[in-house]
């Protein structure tokens, strides 16, 4: 693949990677892209996971703003109508190399590879789809390239591989294993789900037995037995690190994940863990997360889709993204929503309008909003029960910032603002553990009296803050009983010289 990417026609060529889910497409491709001879040949790369995504603009978009180099997270409403024309502009004279990720139909990689110009730079676009069509579609001059299932032998070294490391297997467990192998069908990701399931068990036939009885009634030849072995894989997790997993259904599916930021993000669901490391490691050593390197790490669209089943099932939280319409209407009783996008959302959504009864508002105990998904005459106060409020990209007014003060029960509180310090109200917050603050435009957080008031906060985290305004130098006189013994992290504290 890399020396297809990096020779060839200097006209613009098309190299698919087509399968069934798990054989690897994604990860072959995230591979190759990450690769420094790739990395070094083209002048610009973006990568777009496409799923079921229908919003055309909003994908180039998402292109447009890795072609750029822009960091900032952008509003659906302020999508430029000429998107597509700023694209072609910014590709113009470069050799670029684009990924389309998962991609389900014709109709959408026309719209997408539109505005890609031609010009013999020897640019390239990488595209991963289950379907053959869509891939024979958007051939130029390479063929398809169709991953194939792996054979017996190759099917147990990966396993072998997964479960023991640079160790051999011992011979009393090879027969069983093997027969394990042969069950997977060749499917790498069947092999790497259940390679994570047998490590953690004793090296004992009787328990590897059981296993292959497991699995002899699946035929991996639809998504619906792959699933059966991703609920086995889950029925051996720690119960505590099972609500862990499903809540990762709640990143948006063409997400990294951050592996420092989970602590926080689990906290800020309401979920109790004695080590953030161990839960990850657990998911990691299932192969139900993961790692791309020692930062980053994803789940599988399949292993998503699980999650946010499971996360239905149990009502841990509502899901709106893309074009789905909200669920609230079927009374789901949900006790989180994630909102990642108001498309075909009426403003006056009832999660945020006090005056449009609904009984599941009253019963909500966490909410996320991604990228100023937040729509005008917005109102929290009356969300009253909540623990855990992530506004994640949303700028805040004051009148929500002095809102936010009334939800006594936070325990975790992520929001973006512009604000010199916090508001008198937060004083009420006194059930708040942790606190995240993206001070927009570089601004320094003064923290005021009202800070030094939330004696449970044990963990701080803000792009700049000080214990007095920089710009007056005058120090702030704060009462001797406020105290914050339990504070265990305070970043990042600016302290002037003198």
């Amino acid at each position: 693949m890399i020396r297809t990417l990096t020779s060839g026609p200097a006209e613009i060529d098309v190299i698919s990677i087509v399968g069934m889910p798990g054989l690897g497409k994604t990860t072959l491709a995230y591979r190759v892209y990450n690769h420094k001879s790739i990395v070094d040949h083209f002048d610009v790369c973006a990568w777009c996971t496409v799923d079921q995504e229908r919003n055309e603009k909003k994908l180039l978009q998402k292109i447009f703003n890795q072609v750029v180099g822009f960091k900032e997270r952008f509003s659906e409403n302020d999508i430029d109508e000429d998107v597509a024309d700023n694209l072609r502009k910014k590709l113009c004279g470069q050799r670029y190399l684009i990924v389309l990720d998962d991609m389900w139909d014709t109709a959408t990689l026309d719209e997408l590879t539109r505005p890609f110009p031609e010009f013999r730079k020897g640019s390239r676009v990488i595209l991963t789809s289950r379907k053959k069509e869509v891939a024979l579609h958007g051939k130029c001059h390479s063929d398809p390239l169709y991953l194939r299932l792996l054979r017996s032998e190759e099917s147990w070294e990966l396993l072998e591989k997964k479960v023991f490391g640079e160790e051999r297997c011992p011979d009393e467990l090879k027969d069983v294993g093997k027969m394990i192998a042969r069950k997977c069908d060749g499917l790498p990701l069947v092999l790497d789900l259940i390679g994570g399931v047998i490590s953690r068990k004793e090296k004992k036939e009787v328990l590897w037995l059981e296993v292959l009885n497991n699995l002899s009634s699946f035929i991996f030849q639809d998504e619906e037995e792959v699933v059966k072995v991703i609920q086995l894989s889950y029925d051996h997790l720690s119960d505590h690190v099972k609500p862990c997993l499903v809540y990762l259904a709640s990143y948006p599916k063409d997400k990294d994940i951050r592996i420092s930021a989970l602590k926080y993000f689990w906290i800020g669901q309401g979920l109790e863990m004695k080590s953030a490391e161990e839960v990850v490691n657990e998911l990691i050593s299932s192969s139900l997360v993961i790692p791309f390197d020692n930062s980053i790490c994803k789940i599988h669209d399949l292993v998503h889709d699980f999650c946010y089943i499971k996360s239905r099932k149990e009502k841990l939280f509502d899901f709106i993204g893309g074009s789905n319409a909200p669920s609230s209407s079927s009374g789901m009783m949900a006790r989180g929503i994630t909102i990642q996008s108001l498309f075909h959302l009426d403003e006056n959504f009832v999660v945020f309008n006090p005056e449009k009864k609904n009984p599941y508002v009253k019963h909500l105990l966490t909410l996320t909003v991604y990228e100023n998904c937040l729509p005008h005459k917005s109102h929290l106060k009356h969300l009253r029960l909540l623990k855990s409020l992530n506004l994640y990209g949303v700028p805040l007014t004051d009148s929500l910032l002095n809102e936010i003060g009334m939800l006594i029960h936070l325990k975790y509180l992520l929001i973006q603002t512009k604000a010199k310090a916090l508001p008198s109200s937060f004083s009420n917050l006194c059930n708040l553990e942790t606190l995240v603050v993206n001070n927009v435009e570089g601004s320094c957080m003064v923290l005021s009296p009202c800070f030094w008031s939330l004696a449970k906060l044990r963990d701080v985290w803000m792009e700049c803050c000080a214990v007095f305004d920089p710009d007056i130098n005058e120090p702030i006189v704060l009462d001797e009983d406020l105290r914050l013994e339990n504070l265990k992290t305070l970043y990042e504290l600016y302290l002037p010289g003198s």
